[in-house]
């Protein structure tokens, strides 16, 4: 999950991961066709307003609420405008049109206000660029257009539609009305296992509050709210949590491989492989990855506790700004009997600059938990840097651009040196990520990073696949011979 390359949609068919990748290569192009810019991001996005494609940072409520009125205001006329930010930015807008279906989406491309003035439009929707928003129409996948009534967190769930079809019975069936569920629902059953709200009550009780009840029946009291019970231990902790649902994603980890000895931490970044459905609410999709990741925790200790292991998980936006997010965090520790200290997050840094606020507020309750945090795509950015002073920053992920370009350019050498020994004087940990050639690894190994993530180190594998080291001792024999 990395800010280089977002999408809010992955595919379960062949043929739309090739469109997928279509349309990461044209953004790709894209950006190596505009003049040179004082450049935020550049970002594609469908009908439904869907980033199919960002080239770097996040996109917030605020951007979010820019492709809207763009795509309404494009329509079926309108090819190219400008817009001004309040904070100091300009937005172009390129329309994207598919030769038979018309409107199919829009490029959106930020930049510093330094760098517009007029004819800013005009250097940016250049016949190069103009021919690859021409193959973009072909790449994006025919959507309907946003309704006007659509739902601003892109996820509704229907218990009717995913309820299994009722079996045959001699009674009339009782009619059950279709109910929509927000995330806040979702987040619910993650929590408490059910929901206080059901379309049917089970048979022999009464009908929920909410539900209409029998004619004459006395009207229900609310329901009690759930009792978190104390933290179960070893043996009973597995069997206390529960199974990985229907709800559940996919969990792949990308391993931090040691590029220096030292140190029996084993660590992973936790990659979900969510649903379309799923990727369309990013807040739903981490407290369901969250979710998958403690159950398997719980009923496969062995696997990480043998030797100690660490997961992280990449936030989106959202879920920075959710304030029940880390509630709901340590409960499932409690339920779970798990350590705060084994369960990280990591944070791009573009977050830590434009949400601030809610970004320190997330430090400080990781603080008080016990979890951890990662920088990622770290640049040594001065905003960023007084984040550092956290007990729960405990490691940064090196922007991939500056390793990459390390070797070339002496500035970036300078910045990832002073990178690599200013988090070793705060006693934090620095990784490279996406390390390609034997030359950068090398180079990343003599100045002291402590970790590397790349296709040449190691590829993402199910979790179900990881196992405790081979020649780990067990637990039995530890105790017997001292070790820890």
């Amino acid at each position: 999950m990395h800010a280089a390359a977002l999408h809010s949609a992955r595919s379960e068919d062949t043929g739309s991961s090739a469109a997928a990748q279509s349309i990461e290569a044209l953004g790709r192009r894209i950006c190596e066709a505009l003049p040179p810019l004082r450049l935020h991001s550049v970002s594609i996005c469908d009908l439904q307003c869907n980033v199919l494609w960002l080239s770097e940072g996040a996109l917030g409520p605020d951007e979010h609420a820019l492709v809207t009125d763009a795509l309404e205001r494009f329509g079926s006329a309108g090819e190219s405008f400008e817009a001004r930010v309040e904070d100091g930015r300009v937005a172009v807008f390129l329309a994207v049109r598919a030769a038979r279906s018309g409107l199919a989406g829009l490029v959106m491309v930020l930049a510093d206000t330094k760098a517009g003035g007029d004819g800013l439009l005009g250097r940016i929707a250049t016949g190069p660029v103009q021919a690859l928003i021409r193959e973009l129409g072909a790449a994006i996948p025919h959507a309907p257009a946003r309704r006007l009534d659509h739902d601003p967190t892109g996820m509704l769930l229907s218990l009717a539609d995913d309820a299994p079809p009722a079996e045959p019975t001699s009674a009339p069936a009782r009619p059950v009305a279709s109910r929509v569920l927000a995330p806040a629902a979702v987040d619910e059953l993650l929590v408490h296992g059910e929901l206080s709200l059901e379309l049917e009550p089970p048979a022999g009780t009464s009908a929920p509050q909410g539900v209409d009840a029998a004619p004459g029946s006395a009207p229900n009291p609310p329901p009690e709210p759930p009792v978190l019970q104390p933290a179960p231990t070893t043996a009973a902790a597995a069997a206390a949590t529960p199974d990985v649902t229907a709800d559940s994603v996919a969990l792949e980890v990308m391993p931090f491989v040691k590029l220096r000895s030292g140190g029996r931490m084993r660590r992973f970044e936790v990659l979900p492989r969510g649903t379309p459905r799923q990727n369309r609410d990013p807040a739903a999709l981490d407290a369901l990855a969250m979710h998958s990741l403690l159950a398997w925790m719980a009923a496969h200790r062995a696997d990480w506790t043998l030797e100690p292991t660490a997961f992280t998980l990449n936030l989106s936006i959202a879920t920075l700004e959710d304030e029940q997010f880390l509630r709901q965090l340590s409960a499932g520790f409690s339920r779970s009997g798990i350590s705060p200290e084994s369960v990280g997050f990591e944070i791009a840094e573009p977050l830590c600059t434009q949400r601030r606020a809610s970004v320190e507020r997330f430090i400080s309750g990781c603080e008080r938990l016990g979890c951890f945090v990662v920088i990622d795509g770290f640049t040594f950015d001065s905003a960023v840097v007084p984040l550092l002073r956290s007990k729960a920053v405990r490691l940064v992920k090196i922007d991939p651009r500056l390793c990459t370009a390390a070797l070339k350019d002496k500035l970036a050498q300078a910045v990832v040196v002073a990178i690599v020994q200013a988090v070793k004087v705060l006693g934090i940990h620095c990784a490279a990520q996406q390390i390609e050639t034997q030359q950068v690894l090398r180079w990343l190994t003599a100045v002291g990073c402590d970790f590397g993530q790349g296709s040449m180190l190691a590829r993402p594998l199910p979790i179900a696949r990881l196992q405790a080291p081979a020649g780990v001792p067990d637990a039995a024999s530890s105790s017997a011979d001292g070790s820890r």
